[in-house]
């Protein structure tokens, strides 16, 4: 009876020592493509091919702008000219003025976010997301609608004082274009201000008012040094994007008030003066790197890390009253001054010719099936929608598909010099490089392909960040114990990583629709009129005074936006259970 146990044990032993070996192998298959992949990641085709299709046409600007006649008189010539300094002066003052405010509005909130736990908190930090799903020309419209000369502003002041002759008009001007600026840029100053904050212990207060020392001390001596990298990182980064300010300054400032970006196109597209177009680029491209280097040395010391972790005292009227009053009116404003131009738009499409205190109709949405958008757009509604939406899912689909390929090919790589070179089109002018690729491939290749690419360049840079970001966080622990199972790494993507992945593939798709959707500079200087999208045909109507058609659309772009911030923020990780099926599932399948 022994004998025939252990005789059944040593069979047993033999059935197993086979599986065994082939999992031993499998792992050892993983392993080996691991490091094959490892070792080629920086000469890997894709990789390659991209660097060409981001830096070729900047390259070939610069190269026809130092090799053309007379350079060094045209450029010195327009560096002494009155428009240069006139064109520097003004960008750098309304960048300043954005910037400032900006973070002065958002430093209130930020005090609020950073020390304090309160209902719908985590929901509020999410909507700060949602200025940058919102296209240019859209923000441009709910400031036209809202704080305009006929805008809804001025319709409650002629309301509540009949008598005073109260009306707000400097929309079209230097102040106008600071207020768009402000409305895009202080929800994201709000919120890394607000994460910033609330990294720093509250034990450092308290042992400051322990040793006698007062509010203001404190956080003269405290709160400001450890909030400072990132105020100033921030105050940077503002400036560099109203700086680089275009849609905004285009509609608000006209031709009076004009950043490089604007010059540029009206050299381009207006006075059809490329050569001198170049020249005013590439003067651009050098102040900008000026500007990025400053960014640079701040973003290095911008604390990555927190220091606090632990929870916050609640919010609540009964401890902080004063405190709780001055939120809540904070709050108020803010909800007032964000809302209240996109809540215009959309109001006013359901008035007759968008005027307040009109009829509800909705005739303004039938308008735009009509000849009249027609002729004001150049494109009938049905093909402007299906431009817009094709551009975006298929920016979407190749900018998310290329940049997850090189996150996951470069999963164990630290972050080096290679991620430095996909990330530099960030500092690098979109009108800069458009007329750059204008200038390259305009004759040879189509007005939709033109497009296409100079929108990947305009959407990589922030999609490879977050997926690059996720993937190493994701880890290998996973993948290899399905790889020890026997898992071919075609399976193990089909069934652990993608699933895994699934958020930040979604967030980034949707940021990268959302940069499709709202690029007017790509579409107005390389579509040739042949192409027309929801950002072009709302220009064109704002343009051609056809106000109700324009509100109309701008609804429909206002749901766009939402949606894409639903998928964005409504994407919960899934959970394990999710992933691997459970036994009885996995006998059934």
């Amino acid at each position: 009876m022994k004998d025939g146990n252990c005789e059944g044990v040593r069979s047993h032993t033999r059935e197993k020592r086979p599986l065994a070996g082939r999992l031993y192998r499998a792992y050892r298959a993983h392993t080996r493509w691991r490091a094959r992949e490892k070792r080629h990641a920086g000469r890997n085709p894709v990789y390659l091919v991209l660097l060409l299709l981001f830096y070729l046409p900047v390259l070939f600007l610069l190269v026809k702008v130092f090799l053309s006649t007379g350079f060094r008189q045209e450029l010195t010539g327009f560096l002494r000219s009155e428009l240069f300094w006139n064109t520097l002066s003004f960008s750098c003052r309304q960048a300043l003025y954005s910037a400032g405010l900006s973070l002065l509005l958002a430093l209130p909130g930020a005090y609020f976010f950073g020390r304090f736990d309160f209902p719908g908190k985590r929901l509020l930090r999410s909507a700060m997301v949602l200025p940058f799903m919102l296209p240019g020309i859209l923000v441009v419209l709910g400031m036209v609608v809202f704080y305009g000369n006929n805008g809804a502003l001025n319709h409650w002041l002629a309301l509540l004082f009949p008598d005073r002759g109260w009306r707000f008009t400097g929309l079209y001007g230097f102040w106008g274009i600071i207020l768009a600026h402000v409305f895009y840029n202080f929800t994201f100053c709000l919120r890394l201000t607000g994460e910033a904050w609330e990294r720093i212990n509250p034990a450092l207060h308290e042992a400051s008012a322990l040793l006698g020392a007062g509010p203001f001390f404190t956080w003269r001596r405290i709160t400001l040094p450890l909030l400072a990298p990132t105020l100033l990182y921030l105050f940077l980064l503002v400036f560099l994007y109203s700086f680089l300010s275009f849609t905004v300054v285009l509609v608000l400032g006209g031709y009076l008030y004009k950043t490089f970006e604007v010059l540029i196109y009206i050299e381009y597209s207006s006075r059809l003066r490329f050569d001198r177009a170049a020249l005013i680029a590439m003067v651009q491209l050098f102040l900008l790197a000026g500007f990025l280097y400053l960014q640079a040395l701040a973003g290095r010391r911008l604390r990555r890390g927190g220091l606090f972790t632990g929870t916050l005292p609640p919010l609540k009227f009964r401890d902080y009253p004063w405190r709780t009053i001055l939120f809540l009116l904070y709050l108020a404003f803010v909800g007032f001054f964000f809302l209240s131009p996109l809540a215009a738009v959309v109001a006013r499409s359901f008035f007759s010719r968008g005027l307040p205190g009109a009829l509800p109709t909705l005739e303004n949405y039938r308008l735009l099936l009509t000849d009249g958008f027609r002729f004001a757009v150049g494109r009938s509604f049905t093909s402007v929608i299906a431009a817009s939406t094709g551009l975006a899912v298929t920016v979407a689909f190749l900018t998310v598909s290329l940049a997850y390929y090189l996150a996951r090919l470069r999963r164990d790589c630290p972050w080096g010099g290679a991620d430095l070179w996909l990330q530099l089109p960030l500092g690098v002018s979109f009108v800069t490089f458009s007329s750059g690729l204008s200038l390259l491939a305009g004759r040879i290749l189509p007005s939709g392909l033109l497009i296409l690419w100079a929108q990947l360049f305009l959407a990589f840079p922030l999609v490879y960040s977050m997926l690059r970001t996720a993937r190493r966080e994701l880890g290998e622990s996973l993948l290899e114990a399905a790889a020890l199972l026997g898992a071919s790494p075609s399976r193990i993507l089909q069934t652990v990583e993608l699933p895994l992945m699934r958020p930040a593939l979604s967030t980034a798709a949707a940021y990268a629709a959302a940069f499709s959707l709202g690029d007017l500079a790509a579409v107005l200087m390389l579509g040739r009129g042949r192409v027309v999208t929801l950002s072009v045909a709302i220009y064109r109507l704002i343009g051609h005074y056809r106000f109700p058609q324009a509100i109309a659309l701008g609804t429909l772009f206002i749901l766009i936006s939402l949606v894409l911030f639903l998928l964005m923020e409504g994407r919960s990780r899934p959970r394990l259970q999710d992933v691997f099926p459970r036994p009885e599932e996995a006998e059934e399948e």
